[in-house]
């Protein structure tokens, strides 16, 4: 028997990018270009770090027992992917335009695209071609106005659930 492998360590502390991007062709193979274009919005720095990020659920289900069996087993069952909560920087007298209103002005009401996420790269380096990446197809609710944190750390932020709508594409390589 051969030595069992040891992966090397790939940090993530720090290391964990997200882009809003309206249109992506294909998520599969989502470009370089599609993903860093000017109608998207690398929200990395924005977000705060108890944001919940889109998530998986699969069922665990029994199998019917039938008459002649003393034991039964599981079975896979409905798998959903699911969205959350957008915690975002916010500054309420920002300008339009500004770097304080930017991702509240990306994001009202029924906004759709999708969510780009890379980890393992530092968050400053541009998304290139042959990095690998997840795409959520994703849809936002009404963004609201409010407090991150509490007393000298409270910092004005906005909040806003969104949904993952379609199956999401998983380490797929920005071409």
């Amino acid at each position: 028997m051969a030595a069992p492998l040891r992966p090397p360590s790939s940090k993530a502390y720090g290391r964990e990018t997200w882009i809003f991007t309206p249109t992506i062709a294909s998520i599969t193979a989502p470009t370089a270009v599609e993903i860093n274009a000017a109608g998207g919005l690398d929200i990395s720095c924005m977000l705060f770090s108890d944001t919940a990020k889109p998530g998986q659920s699969t069922n665990l289900v029994d199998r019917e027992r039938r008459l002649c069996d003393t034991v039964t087993f599981q079975q896979i069952g409905t798998t959903t992917f699911s969205g959350g909560e957008m915690k975002a920087a916010f500054d309420p007298q920002g300008a339009a335009a500004s770097n304080g209103v930017k991702a509240w002005e990306k994001f009202p009401e029924g906004t759709t695209g999708f969510l780009v996420r890379r980890l393992g790269l530092a968050t400053a380096t541009a998304v290139a071609a042959g990095q690998f990446v997840d795409v959520f197809p994703v849809e936002f609710g009404p963004p609201m106005p409010t407090v991150q944190g509490d007393g000298e750390s409270a910092e004005n932020a906005f909040v806003s659930t969104f949904a993952v709508t379609s199956t999401p594409a998983f380490k797929v390589a920005a071409v």
